[in-house]
């Protein structure tokens, strides 16, 4: 190396004493040797190589240039939201040194609020070890309204609206409210409003408060049930990929029989839930690689208060992998309740449908029940799909599940052990894939069809 080289740059090299000259490799240590220069202050660092001929010698010349810090950050472009808004979102500040990592970061972090709809960063230099950042903006409008639809068979029709502010106020406050309507064949229909009130950075800490109310009506042939609650969440916000969060629940629940029904209905739940999240997925709507974990642990009744007292134990995980140009994806959950002193039946763990078992009805396997709804303590579920896509923004997937819910562990002797397969058609749209399944169990006949919007998971 030729030039201010540092002993930290064998570990971004992509080539290796006795490997054949590959010109993409050498074009990437190039980008990251510069990229190590320009994330530890050298914003117009330079870096080239060349390979001497007939000798196996790679030259790589290194002009780093001289250190900068910020002198000022200014924000361009913003007509209705308050500066704050913004400015929050931005790694640096002045009279730190130039970090092109923590740059790309606050871009992101500003396109994640989701009311900017262009954003560009200019370098303004200064004095020889200083220089200037403007962000460059484009406000958008930040009222959405979604609309969705959803059918499975035999027949049940579901319709969704939802209606969002991303920027309540100018001061970047988020609200949202979302019905739901969802009725079958037999005229049991189910009826849901679910809202959230977000406020970000409360207290120094950077804590974000939300709020959830939410209140739903279901009528079955058997019951009726009523249902209203709050949540509150405090999140704390680690990095891009990383996150924790603490929630209080409380949930009221009342039944009305229509015949007889098990006595192990009981109405309030009051709980404080604790869960981490990773989300390394390259994509949202459609990853193709990465990883997404979800632990939680639940505290209900005790101290809290209320009529139900438990302690459930969850833990989900989700992977995606290339594999053949295409997409191989999995998912595996866990979950455990353990009853203290009494708990409802519809506090358990349910299985079936198009989000856990594709081809039995949902809430359909289980020792316990309400009317037709079967629940269990104890919850193991797996999914598996191949995805391929193919032209026409469509693509198609088979998919593989299987299923366990009891109140204890016996694989051998469970008549819950459930597995299916099917296959789904996907069409790619810009606000997500629309999803067509149709599941079938492997140990009977029948067959169960979903469409929706967006994967699976």
């Amino acid at each position: 190396m030729v030039g201010a080289a540092d002993d930290n740059l064998r570990g971004h090299f992509c080539l290796r004493v006795g490997d054949h000259f590959i010109r993409e490799k050498l074009l990437a240590t190039d980008n990251n040797i510069e990229d190590y220069y320009k994330n530890h202050g050298f914003p117009f660092a330079e870096v080239s190589s060349k390979a001497l001929p007939d000798s196996g010698v790679l030259v790589i010349e290194i002009d780093k240039g001289l250190r900068h810090y910020i002198r000022n950050i200014e924000v361009r472009g913003m007509s209705r939201t308050r500066p704050e808004v913004v400015y929050r979102e931005i790694e640096l500040k002045p009279g730190n040194v130039y970090d092109k990592s923590k740059v790309y970061n606050s871009q992101r972090r500003i396109y994640a609020l989701g009311f900017f709809g262009m954003l560009k960063v200019e370098m303004l230099r200064q004095e020889p070890d200083s220089l200037d950042l403007v962000f460059n903006v484009r406000e958008l409008k930040s009222r959405i309204l979604n609309f969705g639809i959803g059918i499975t068979l035999p027949f049940s029709f579901l319709v969704s609206f939802g209606l969002e502010e991303l920027n309540l106020a100018n001061i970047g406050h988020r609200a949202n409210i979302n019905p739901l309507f969802k009725i079958n064949i037999d005229r049991e229909w189910e009826a849901k409003v679910e809202g959230r009130y977000t406020l970000p950075y409360v207290t120094p800490l950077g804590l974000k408060f939300s709020v959830l109310p939410f209140i739903w009506f279901e009528e079955k042939n058997e019951f009726s049930r009523h249902t209203r609650g709050n949540e509150f969440r405090i999140t704390k916000v680690f990095s891009e990929d990383v996150a924790f969060n603490v929630s209080h629940q409380f949930k009221y629940v009342r039944i009305e029989p229509k015949v007889t029904l098990p006595d192990t209905i009981k109405g309030v739940t009051n709980s404080v839930r604790l869960q981490f999240l990773m989300d390394r997925r390259d994509e949202f709507f459609n990853p193709s690689k990465g990883i997404y974990l979800l632990p939680m642990v639940e505290f209900a009744g005790g101290i809290f208060g209320g009529e139900n007292d438990f302690v459930r134990l969850e833990a989900e995980e989700r992977g995606f992998f290339p594999l053949f140009a295409n997409t191989f994806a999995q998912r595996f959950k866990v979950g455990v309740l353990i009853s203290r002193n009494g708990v409802s039946v519809y506090e358990k763990y349910y299985l079936g449908g198009q989000y856990t078992l594709r081809g039995y009805p949902e809430r359909s396997i289980g020792p316990d029940s309400i009317g037709e709804e079967r629940y269990g303590d104890v919850l193991l579920n797996l999914n598996l799909e191949y995805r391929i896509r193919l032209p026409l923004n469509l693509g198609l997937v088979g998919f593989f599940d299987a299923g366990y819910i009891d109140n204890e562990i016996d694989l051998r002797n469970s008549d819950y052990l459930k597995m299916t397969a099917g296959l789904g058609l996907r069409y790619f749209t810009p606000i997500g894939p629309l999803r067509l399944d149709v599941g079938f169990p492997l140990e009977k006949s029948g067959t169960e069809l979903y469409f929706g919007i967006y994967h699976t998971f």
